[in-house]
């Protein structure tokens, strides 16, 4: 049952967060709106605090046909030949910052002997303020264009019409409520309609009224027949009114506009060195991806130990990364919405004044009632109200702590602990003491808990295995279903070769290539030693002889046999034909498919690149015409670490640029392989440098949440094992495909998403996506 409460309280505000219904802009404003939508026939409905009052049916009857001039406002006021139907609003709107009410055509088409007939509209706002008052605000809609008074509107078929987004009045800042009326007034215009027996293609005689025939080309014609009918039948068609409670935006915000805004430098120009990690470097904020400042879209990304890129999208929370040369967004995912709990503890009044501090001053947090050290060393303190306590405290774990009463230990566990204090008496001592064994900050908190918690709603704190939707270890390889051969370092991979780490046959002669003869393969060159020129062999004695299968060693003893005339060259292109799901993708697009398919028109078709670029020649034995045989096979992300050993150019720069497009993933983009099912994989490793993070080296920033995760980046091959770049809390390491880490989707929000007004990026207060 309390479970039960739980999912239901979270329901409830999921409502408030994340059904969102329509987005508008209207100069330079932006109004969205909740999908709390309700309809009015004859009744009261709330919607929130709301009270929306519907005194009519919603049939509107127009008799006595005649088409009427709207300039001439009296016979507007014939009540035969024009359909009124008034709506009333009433109540406060404390709940939220204005309500937006719609017109619609409910019956598919209005028609008299098959002809459509053009219901028009005149729509007024009265005692809610007028449009200079900016109490109600006209934009476009989904089929119709809007005026603020619709004075002439024709709705055909299902079409909707805004009638208005209504602000509340407000005195000195005090929202006063919405009290007012909707007036919606049908006729038929006579700009659209022309009655004649003559019209024939735009001839010149004048139709019953008087009126030029060439005036009735884009109107609907009526024979007097036609007319006459339509006059003694009439005409009943209904009309639904909504009002949807929403937040009215003072300003557009995007995400990407948010980056933009907080951007502190250009990455190189403002001394950000990816060989070093966010923290060696001193870089966190939101950086300009060099190369990228003039585009139209620059690259920002979000590096370091940042605390505001925290996003709710979908109901579930994200953490931004970068944004893409489109102006999307890229997220990674950061687990589900939670409760946050905020404990009540007893304030400063409870502990003596007489506070002994040792190496640091702790100092009292006022606003949740803690006592916050750091670099403490050692304090004590008396409680000097008598009763029994709990006692909340977070401690390091990286060296010794004691937490004594009177001089015995209690405690001398680190991290987040409860104890609980029994009959205190205002003579009682307490007293923390810790050594640290590390450099750097060394926190110390505590408090004494009340028993009683606060709920402050839902956010996004989450860290560790709670931010993964998987975790994928021996019996379910993260990349494959083994481990044994370069290919198993795919997203998805095609032709399996396997045959590798087999020691040279003796007396065997190494060629630098070979030659095919449409049977048999000849050596080239051949010598007796296998070495960084000479990676091909039959395993003959003879120099002069031929086989049909050839075998390339391309790191240390590892060697695939080539068939059929087929190089090296060939060899890789099979490898990396993307055939079979690894899986990584298979658990993706399952989680993707139950959780995320409704949101699909809310994500941009960007790349992902599963970069199996086989870096070059100084330091990979993958080579067509020779490499270092005496090293890893490292692939392009580990040539732009620092994990490889070389001295290339583009050590430690991170790219965005995919080097085959056989490896840029993407649902239909052109751009890509198209072989995504869904518009979602991983982050790369060189996303996660921007990060703030590097290749064998321990930080933090924000990507470190003390779990091991993927990415989508493969290392290198070594012996018989294919390696993967992960997370690995703190650092970034290639480690073999079948380990036991998780699994972060990433997904990239179109150009020109939304954010609400409010949410600051926090954990407890998140940017929230307007979906």
């Amino acid at each position: 049952m309390e479970e039960e409460k739980k999912s239901n309280k979270k329901q409830n505000l999921l409502l408030v967060l994340g059904l969102i219904a329509f987005i508008g802009l209207v100069g330079g404003v932006t109004y969205a709106f909740f999908n709390y939508t309700r309809t009015g026939a004859g009744n009261t409905i709330r919607v929130g605090r709301i009270a929306f009052i519907s005194r009519q049916t919603e049939t509107i009857n127009l008799t006595n046909l005649f088409p009427i001039d709207p300039t001439e406002t009296g016979i507007m006021d014939d009540d035969e030949k024009v359909g009124t139907l008034e709506i009333e609003i009433e109540g406060d709107t404390d709940y939220v910052d204005g309500v937006e009410y719609l017109i619609s055509t409910v019956n598919s088409s209005i028609t008299s002997n098959g002809k459509t007939i053009p219901i028009s509209l005149d729509v007024t706002v009265t005692n809610l303020g007028t449009s200079s008052d900016d109490y109600f605000t006209a934009r476009e809609s989904k089929n119709a264009t809007i005026y603020k008074k619709l004075i002439g509107n024709t709705l055909t078929g299902d079409e909707q019409v805004l009638v208005g987004y209504i602000k509340p009045n407000t005195t000195y800042g005090t929202k006063e409520g919405v009290n007012g009326k909707i007036t919606i007034k049908a006729y038929l215009d006579k700009n659209k309609i022309l009655i004649s027996d003559t019209y024939n293609n735009g001839e010149e005689p004048t139709d019953n009224m008087g009126t030029p025939v060439s005036m009735g080309e884009g109107k609907t014609v009526f024979t007097t027949t036609e007319w006459n009918a339509l006059q003694s039948s009439g005409v009943s068609f209904k009309i639904k009114v909504e009002a949807n409670e929403g937040i009215w935006v003072e300003e557009v915000r995007t995400l990407y506009g948010i980056m933009q805004a907080s951007t502190i430098g250009v990455d190189i120009e403002n001394g950000v060195d990816f060989s070093k990690t966010s923290d060696q470097d001193n870089t966190k904020g939101v950086y300009t991806f060099n190369g990228t400042e003039s585009d139209t879209y620059p690259v920002y990304y979000y590096r370091g130990a940042v605390e505001d890129n925290n996003v709710i999208f979908n109901n579930m929370c994200w953490k931004a990364v970068r944004t893409t040369d489109t102006g999307g967004v890229k997220l990674i995912y950061n687990g589900e919405l939670k409760e946050i709990i905020k404990n009540i503890n007893y304030g400063r009044e409870y502990y003596s004044e007489e506070i002994t501090n040792t190496g640091a001053q702790f100092s009292f947090d006022t606003e949740s009632n803690e006592w916050v050290s750091i670099g403490a060393t050692e304090m004590s303190f008396s409680i000097i109200i008598p009763g029994n306590y709990t006692l909340n405290y977070t401690a390091p774990s990286n060296g010794p702590f004691s937490f004594k009463k009177n001089g015995t230990e209690i405690s001398s566990l680190g991290g987040e602990q409860s104890i609980y204090l029994e009959n205190v008496s205002e003579n009682d001592v307490f007293s923390f003491s810790y050594t640290p064994r590390a450099s750097g900050s060394q926190l110390i908190l505590f408090s004494l808990f009340t028993g009683e918690t606060i709920n402050l709603g839902f956010g996004c704190d989450n860290t560790g295995t709670d931010t993964h939707i998987n975790i994928l270890g021996t019996n379910m390889f993260a990349f494959n279903t083994s481990y044994n051969s370069p290919a198993y370092v795919g997203y998805m991979y095609g032709d399996v070769y396997i045959e590798n780490y087999r020691a040279a046959t003796s007396g065997a002669f190494y060629g630098s290539s070979f030659t095919y003869d449409g049977t048999n393969y000849t050596l080239v060159d051949p010598v007796t030693t296998k070495n960084n020129t000479h990676h091909y062999t039959c395993n003959l004695t003879s120099r002069d002889g031929t086989c049909a299968t050839i075998r390339y060693y391309y790191c240390e003893n590892n060697y695939v046999n080539l068939t059929g005339g087929e190089g090296i060259e060939q060899a890789i292109e099979k490898m990396q034909t993307n055939t079979n799901d690894s899986n990584a993708k298979t658990q993706i697009d399952n989680w993707y498919a139950s959780n995320m398919n409704t949101v699909t028109s809310e994500l941009e078709d960007t790349i992902w690149c599963n970069d199996r670029s086989m870096g070059n020649g100084n330091n990979n034995g993958w080579i067509a015409n020779g490499g270092d045989l005496n090293t890893y096979l490292y692939y392009g992300a580990a040539q732009r670490s620092n994990l490889a050993s070389n001295t290339s150019s583009v050590k430690n720069q991170p790219s965005l640029v995919c080097v085959n497009k056989n490896d840029a993933f993407t649902v239909s983009n052109v751009n890509g392989n198209q072989k995504l099912t869904y518009p979602v994989a991983l982050l790369t490793e060189d996303e996660m440098v921007l990060a703030g993070g590097l290749a064998g080296s321990s930080s933090t920033f924000y990507l470190n949440n003390g779990s091991y995760y993927w990415s989508l980046s493969p290392s290198y091959f070594s012996s018989d094992d294919a390696y993967v770049f992960h997370e690995n809390n703190g650092g970034i390491s290639g480690d073999y495909v079948g380990d036991a880490y998780g699994l972060r989707p990433s997904v990239s929000l179109k150009p020109g998403t939304l954010v609400m007004k409010g949410g600051e990026g926090t954990a407890s207060n998140p940017f929230v996506i307007l979906n």
